[in-house]
């Protein structure tokens, strides 16, 4: 069986809310000790995720979803809104205390809205993780299978990559490969 080393190097992608996908590991093996010549290969990442399948799926599903937690926390934040200025429009009427009262209380619902916001955020950026890992581990299986396909021993990220030769780039093939095996992400 052929050693062959695969590098890959993801740069961040910024589609709307921004999507990145986690660093893969290096897999060497003992390519040096075997003579194994070097066969490069790049491929823009950027654009993989950009245009695939999977990627815009996952930028739906984020937005969608982002979409929701904004209309949620907008009308609550509303809500509370309308009780302030309905408490500051009855604090001629009300005694000194009971309204220092309900604007404490008032207060403790404003605190618990933000840790709301807050805890949702990470549980969008947790599903924003989930997704990138799905996209990352079929993206790693794509690119290994074209890489032993092609024997390519070395993939590198366009946005590393001041100049390479036009038939090193595997970025359409491997966005093909992403769109069979991965049409949709679920988070």
């Amino acid at each position: 069986m052929r050693t062959w080393i695969i590098a890959l190097i993801v740069a961040t992608a910024t589609i709307g809310g921004g999507i990145a996908v986690p660093v893969h590991s290096a897999i060497a093996q003992t390519a040096a000790a075997k003579d194994v010549p070097l066969v490069v290969g790049t491929l823009d990442l950027q654009t993989i995720l950009k245009r695939s399948k999977a990627g815009q799926s996952l930028e739906q599903a984020l937005l969608a979803k982002s979409k929701a937690i904004n209309a949620e926390i907008g009308k609550t934040e509303q809500g509370l809104r309308a009780k302030r200025q309905q408490l500051e429009q009855q604090r001629s009427s009300l005694p000194p205390a009971d309204f220092q009262a309900k604007l404490a209380q008032l207060e403790k619902e404003f605190d618990a809205l933000r840790k709301s916001a807050s805890a949702k955020r990470k549980e969008l950026e947790l599903a924003r993780n989930k997704g990138l890992e799905q996209i990352s581990k079929t993206l790693d299986i794509v690119i290994r299978d074209i890489a032993e396909k092609r024997g390519l021993t070395l993939i590198i990220n366009k946005s590393l990559v001041v100049l390479a030769a036009e038939n090193w780039d595997i970025t359409t093939e491997v966005q093909k490969g992403l769109d069979t095996k991965l049409p949709k992400v679920s988070i």
